[in-house]
């Protein structure tokens, strides 16, 4: 009776030790934190916790949320203590430079007042229309504001990544300023008339103007010798015939820091010249700074995929015929990277007649640094297509009917990063009077960091016709767009406008992960539902087929019936007995998708659930046992 009694006051005692551990510890180590979730969930990558140390100046972040009206959705009350407590981490990590403060802004309180002026997203929630707040509001001393609208659960990956980039803006107020070299008009101009040979007026590039309204903009010249140490962000957009002046200038910017977004084309559909221009009087490059960073977009190759063409309109008026054009790709789904900021929050994007980036092979003995990271590729099964083969009048469903898959994703942008050295191993090169165009003692022969470039092999990208329609309403210019070009070229200038942290922060899984191994289960089961279900259709409409064909030849025309035969009735009999069996092995199928589901659900519950009491009281077992050994001895 006494060793039952001491086994239970044993338990006794550790429920109440293991009780007394949480709320002391609760109190005490409330500032602790080990995450032990996979990939880190709950931990600021580097870049991130180097930005909350970043402001000079105190930064206030207010976030306003409402927790009523998210009381049993749990999607949301999960999400909001997922961004809480991201937010306190910031907090926590910047040292006192930025404080947090939670702001439940009820209906018609200031807290509302204040949330509607600050530009944040209400969302109609309350029996009365009344608004659920979800948002983030940040500034700075200078009183420089940057929101966050609504924190949309569907783009968690992207949570850290805007933040970050929110308390970039608030700690480097200042605009920033993007620089750009081109041989085409991206500001607009003249170009001839095909039909009338005059010279008519083109507007500006739609996603100049969208840079335009966020960003300092410049034209760059041409032959430029020096990129100002003011740009923060250079473009350079078909660089046809760019001169070694200007090639120059754009090395010694890489390497000083700088950060590029070049666009190249084997085939600029957007140039326009004289009739009869081929593919090689449109095509640009810059062979010489892509192989020192390792890299090259032949100008005789262009991408084709069949999987993620876009479809054109062939034909004549009166017999249109819409089908794939393999040279004009709609970038998608898995070609898209989703674990960048640029690409991740995308949709589609659209290329036209778009080169293929490749990397060199290394020389023996060659230690190359620069990494080469795929934002936007074809499908599994890309190709290259010469543009010899092109002519001067393309085909589309020739091309289409004769397109071969390839077996590998082909590269149409991606980012450039690590060390890189100098195309120009022999000094600056030299001006029209031979001399040099720099002083070779200040040129950089090497970055002193990691490069920033980010390569696209396609100019049309860029153009209007590819992303979006221009369209006259009463007398207004609106545009709708058709694809999410120029969110992505907004998303690549707001990124490499930033900080080299913002830069590295990188989205993140979601933290509500996926149970895998119900989804196999499913998978698994579902695949032999369909299997047999596809097979009994097939079955049935060939029995069918066959009956019909039987009473078609022995009805009755005297009484206008259909009288079966004692063969047709073994074969009607036969089908019946069939689908009862068939139909049968589906509900098992069914039974036993839910059993395996049921039975891994209750091993997950019973682990969850009572592993840590089960442990707690199997270590007062221990302890007592080994407690009973020594009182013996």
């Amino acid at each position: 009776m006494t060793r039952k009694l001491g086994l239970a006051l044993a338990v006794v005692l550790a429920l109440v030790a293991f009780v007394a551990f949480n709320v002391v510890t609760g109190r005490v180590l409330s500032g602790a934190r080990v995450d032990v979730t996979q990939n880190k969930q709950f931990t600021l990558t580097t870049g991130s916790r180097a930005i909350a140390k970043s402001p000079v100046e105190p930064v206030k972040l207010k976030f306003y949320y409402t927790p009523d009206f998210a009381r049993g959705q749990a999607v949301i009350e999960t999400y909001a203590k997922r961004v809480q407590e991201m937010l306190e981490e910031y907090a926590r990590e910047s040292g006192g430079k930025v404080t947090l403060e939670i702001i439940n802004p009820k209906a018609d309180t200031p807290e509302e007042d204040a949330a509607v002026a600050a530009g944040l997203t209400g969302v109609p929630a309350g029996p009365g229309g009344e608004a659920f707040y979800f948002g983030l509001v940040g500034t700075n001393t200078i009183d420089t504001r940057e929101v966050i609208a609504f924190f949309d659960p569907s783009k968690e990956e992207f949570l850290e990544y805007d933040i970050s980039k929110l308390l970039s803006s608030l700690a480097n107020p200042k605009k920033r300023t993007v620089g750009w070299i081109s041989n085409l008009q991206l500001e607009g101009g003249y170009t001839i008339n095909p039909q009338t040979r005059q010279p008519s007026p083109t507007r500006q590039w739609a996603v100049l103007d969208e840079i335009k309204q966020l960003y300092t903009v410049k034209k760059l010249d041409a032959n430029i010798v020096a990129i100002p140490d003011d740009i923060d962000v250079l473009m350079v957009v078909h660089p046809k015939g760019l001169g070694d002046s200007a090639q120059y200038a754009i090395d010694q910017f890489v390497l000083r820091g700088g950060r590029l977004m070049l666009f190249v084309d084997p085939l600029c559909e957007m140039e326009t010249g004289e009739p009869g221009m081929d593919a090689s009087q449109r095509s640009s490059s810059l062979p010489a700074l892509l192989s020192a960073w390792g890299v090259e977009v032949p100008t005789d190759q262009l991408a084709a995929d069949q999987d993620i063409a876009l479809r054109v309109m062939v034909g004549s008026r009166n017999n249109p015929e819409q089908v794939p054009y393999v040279l004009w790709l709609e970038a998608k789904g898995d070609s898209l990277a989703k674990d960048d900021a640029i690409t991740g929050q995308v949709k589609n994007v659209n290329f036209a007649s778009a080169g293929v980036l490749k990397s060199l092979p290394k020389v023996e003995g060659e230690t190359r640094a620069v990494t080469v990271t795929p934002i936007i590729t074809t499908s599994a099964r890309g190709a290259t297509m010469s543009t010899v083969t092109l002519g001067m009048q393309p085909d589309p469903k020739k091309m289409f009917a004769e397109f071969v898959p390839g077996s590998e994703k082909l590269t149409l942008a991606a980012r450039l990063s690590g060390k890189a050295k100098t195309a120009f191993i022999g000094g600056p090169p030299a001006n029209a009077d031979g001399q040099p165009i720099a002083d070779a003692a200040s040129q950089i022969k090497e970055s002193a960091s990691g490069i920033n470039v980010l390569v696209f092999t396609d100019v049309d990208v860029l153009g209007d016709r590819m992303w979006m329609q221009e369209q006259n309403f009463l007398g207004m210019r609106s545009i709708r767009k058709l694809a999410d070009n120029s969110d992505m070229t907004l998303a690549a200038v707001d990124n490499f406008a930033g900080s080299d942290d913002l830069i590295a922060v990188r989205a993140r899984q979601k933290s509500a992960r996926p149970f895998t191994r119900v989804q196999e289960i499913q998978r698994t089961a579902e695949q032999k539902y369909q299997k047999e279900e596809v097979a009994l259709n097939k079955k049935l409409e060939e029995t069918q087929q066959r009956l019909t064909q039987l009473q078609t030849q022995q009805g009755d025309a005297q009484t206008g019936g259909l009288v079966l035969t004692p063969e047709q009735q073994a074969e009607v009999d036969k089908f019946r007995k069939e689908m009862v069996s068939t139909r049968a092995e589906l509900r098992n199928v069914k039974r036993g998708l839910r059993e395996d589901i049921e039975k891994l659900d209750t091993t997950m519950r019973v682990v969850n659930i009572a592993a840590m009491p089960l442990g707690v009281i199997g270590a007062a077992l221990v302890i007592w046992g080994i407690r009973s050994v020594r009182r013996r001895g």
